[in-house]
């Protein structure tokens, strides 16, 4: 990531490409609101965008978060293979060594794969998803002042 606060952008921005790269889909944005894409298609959302990892100082912080990723399609069966094939493709050691290595993004789990279909005005939109549960650095550096010389003879 960067040098500086977490970018959330960046993350979306290697989830496109790999959603991309592993299934030949495209990835948006769950809630965007402009014109859907041509099925089938993958939504992203962070549900959770910060989980403390545990108690430490600000600088290089890691942190958990969690993405949820749905496949949208017109059928059922496409929507269930689709989503299917990036959950074991996320699952696997090539993918998983790819993000640490190129993009410091640990996949520390993905769960919950459901049926997530919903009901559109006259017909019902198939959706299958699951959870990725991912580890993550800030880049954050906050100078922090150091002590450089302690007396310690009790003298003013």
């Amino acid at each position: 990531m960067t040098d500086g606060s977490f970018e959330y952008g960046e993350l979306a921005d290697v989830l496109i490409d790999e959603v991309k790269s592993l299934v030949g889909c495209d990835l948006v944005e769950q809630d965007f609101s402009g014109p859907q894409r041509a099925y089938p298609f993958f939504t992203y959302k962070i549900t959770t965008p910060y989980i403390k990892d545990m108690e430490q100082m600000n600088n290089g912080e890691m942190f958990d978060l969690t993405v949820s990723m749905t496949c949208c399609s017109d059928n059922s069966i496409k929507a269930q293979d689709l989503a299917m094939k990036l959950f074991k493709n996320l699952k696997s050691d090539n993918v998983r060594r790819k993000l640490r290595t190129d993009h410091d993004i640990v996949i520390a789990d993905v769960d919950s794969f459901d049926n997530r279909s919903v009901f559109q005005s006259v017909n019902y939109e198939r959706r299958v998803g699951f959870d990725l549960h991912l580890r993550v650095v800030d880049g954050f550096h906050e100078d922090i002042p150091t002590i450089d010389k302690i007396n310690l003879d009790n003298t003013n």
